[in-house]
């Protein structure tokens, strides 16, 4: 029996939950947005495990890459004043604790109905297939694509920069005053 498969996909499962949790938990938008690509790194885990490497490559690229970016990108041209105040839903906790547990039994009674898992695909499916067509046949316009990414991001990250607020010099320290 193999043990190594059960055990990560706990460890996975454990991690993706935690990373969920500090999502809606975290203070902080990035730190909310940087909890949420490691919670699409752990999903394309389950995917290795599942057999579909094809699909962990797209979720790695598609989500971890390009949807953590762009949410980042928005908070970075967002600007950001601190409040004193908790939004709506950071107010109800109980009850949002109480639906997620509703909303959970459905689920887990689903999961555990399963039985058999012989119809797994064989692992390397059709990432050989993609790769070569990717890295031989679509070399040129990945490569453009990468290119083109890469100064949009450039960009981006130049409109974001902000110049520091333009100060009065600070006066010189008075010689006669004890500090």
């Amino acid at each position: 029996m193999d043990v190594l498969g059960p055990i990560l996909f706990a460890f996975l499962t454990l991690m993706i939950v935690g990373g969920g949790l500090g999502v809606v938990l975290a203070g902080r938008i990035t730190t909310s947005a940087l909890l949420m690509a490691f919670t699409f790194l752990n999903m394309a885990g389950m995917f290795v495990l599942l057999g579909s490497e094809t699909i962990a490559a797209f979720q790695v690229l598609i989500y971890v890459g390009a949807i953590t970016v762009l949410i980042l990108y928005g908070v970075m041209f967002t600007p950001q004043t601190p409040r004193a105040y908790g939004l709506f839903f950071q107010k109800q906790t109980p009850w949002g604790a109480l639906v997620a547990a509703l909303a959970a039994l459905p689920v887990i009674v689903v999961a555990f109905s399963f039985h058999d898992a012989a119809s797994l695909p064989a692992p390397g499916g059709d990432l050989n297939a993609l790769a070569t067509a990717v890295f031989t046949s679509f070399a040129f316009p990945f490569e453009v694509a990468s290119v083109l990414l890469l100064s949009a991001m450039v960009g981006a990250i130049v409109l974001v920069k902000r110049e520091p607020a333009s100060r009065p010099p600070a006066a010189p320290p008075d010689p006669e005053r004890p500090v």
